[in-house]
């Protein structure tokens, strides 16, 4: 399968994280976090992984936002 890899840049320019397509097991599209590692979600479309990564995930540290971050993210729209 020919796939591509989305690598995510924090504002100092260090990698945080890759959406890629992993085919071991399930086949399916994943978010590969340095700061995150445990995190093992699949997605069926590559722009699902990405929304999740914009949802769920912190674009400067990698981690996964707090429920309050999640809330405050969805009254800024």
């Amino acid at each position: 399968m020919l796939s591509s890899t989305l690598i995510y840049f924090n504002k100092n320019q260090e990698e945080v994280a890759r959406v890629t397509f992993d085919e071991n097991d399930v086949p399916g599209w994943c978010i590969k976090s340095k700061a995150e590692p445990s995190f093992k979600r699949k997605f069926a479309a590559q722009r699902e992984a990405c929304a999740v990564w914009l949802r769920e995930f912190d674009p400067e540290t990698g981690k996964l936002r707090s429920k309050s971050q999640k809330k405050e993210m969805a009254h800024a729209y």
